[in-house]
């Protein structure tokens, strides 16, 4: 799989991702132990299943509840207490991408850059003055914050969203793979979460993935280019770095946001239950972006005849970090739709 990236997203990908910010998934080693679950001791009998998939690129941990007996609804990325799934049943499944395995290759890329540098010849005369450089697209100074840093504002957040897509666009789809053989797993009642980045990932892994069967997001949104444009982590709202008003990004780049941010697909996710919890106040992922989201997919729910199968609830007063009630929310969305016979839930 390694083989098929171009080197520029193998830089892209590494600079980003070992930096000096965190990663947006869990930062372990290959061979690590499972990450911690969000409860410190689940008191509920069960099992954990450690291997890797797609040639080790994705490490996988599925802990599945051992009663009640038969095929279990899981749900991938939990964002609510371990303890608290799995007493009701679910089993829950994690991920993470290695990227730490790219290293090497950004490396080996440098050096052959240096070495072709190296066997130039000395230039002589008027051509070994350095041409003029153009000026960047977008302005040239630093932009943004924690991943989403870019040189200019062109390409702000270019390398988080192609974190995202690839697991969104990859990694998920390779876990439902590995789930489906499992027989302890109802094909049918897979669901995924996710808050913040992990948010971001399971929107469109819902869009990308219709194996999914459910999902349930905290502050995140589908809309990107409102995202890009006002997030206190991209450009913020900033008229330096919005000409005329504009969100101004290089071609190539505005070309894959426009394909892959949720909005632009919202007919995809009907009839799959959805559900989005935002913080009016959060000044990284901006309220306007939550409201285009709602508008966009709340019309296509309702044009596909089952408007109860999305929800949005916001948080006056509350920004990145939503109280505790978000999580009594998750929990009766996921019970609701995958507690029981999906087919049931879906045609209530």
């Amino acid at each position: 799989m390694l083989a098929t990236l171009t080197r520029s997203l193998i830089l892209l990908v590494v600079a980003a991702s070992l930096g000096a910010c965190k990663l947006p998934v869990r930062a372990q080693p290959v061979a690590a132990a499972p990450p911690p679950p969000n409860d410190p001791a689940p008191t509920v009998p069960s099992k954990t299943i450690e291997t890797t998939i797609d040639n080790g690129w994705v490490s996988v941990w599925v802990t599945i509840p051992t009663e009640p007996p038969g095929p279990k609804p899981v749900v991938i990325s939990p964002i609510v207490r371990d303890d608290e799934l799995l007493s009701r049943g679910f089993a829950i499944a994690r991920y993470h991408t290695n990227w730490e395995s790219l290293r090497p290759f950004a490396s080996a890329s440098r050096a052959e850059h240096d070495a072709a540098v190296a066997d130039q010849p000395p230039a002589s005369g008027p051509e070994a003055q350095p041409a003029p450089q153009p000026t960047p697209r977008g302005g040239s100074e630093r932009v943004g914050n924690w991943l989403l840093a870019a040189p200019r504002p062109g390409i702000v957040g270019r390398a988080y969203f192609g974190i995202i897509s690839m697991d969104a666009e990859r990694s998920v789809p390779r876990l439902v793979d590995y789930l489906l053989t499992l027989d302890e797993i109802d094909p049918q009642r897979i669901a995924i979460s996710g808050s913040s980045t992990s948010g971001f990932t399971a929107l469109q892994a819902l869009a990308a993935e219709p194996r999914l069967a459910a999902a349930a997001v905290r502050v995140a949104c589908g809309d990107y280019h409102r995202f890009l444009r006002s997030s206190s982590l991209a450009l913020n709202d900033d008229p330096r770095w919005l000409p005329g008003g504009r969100l101004v990004l290089d071609p190539d780049y505005e070309l894959e946001i426009a394909a892959r941010e949720p909005i632009a697909h919202a007919d995809r996710y009907p009839p799959r239950p959805l559900l989005l919890l935002a913080g009016e106040n959060d000044r990284a992922i901006p309220y306007a972006c939550v409201e285009t989201t709602v508008e966009l997919f709340r019309a296509a729910y309702e044009d596909a005849g089952v408007p109860d199968h999305f929800e949005f609830i916001s948080y006056p007063g509350s920004g990145h970090n939503l109280p505790p009630a978000a999580n009594y929310e998750v929990l009766a969305w996921l019970e609701r739709w995958l507690a029981r016979d999906p087919s049931a839930g879906r045609d209530s």
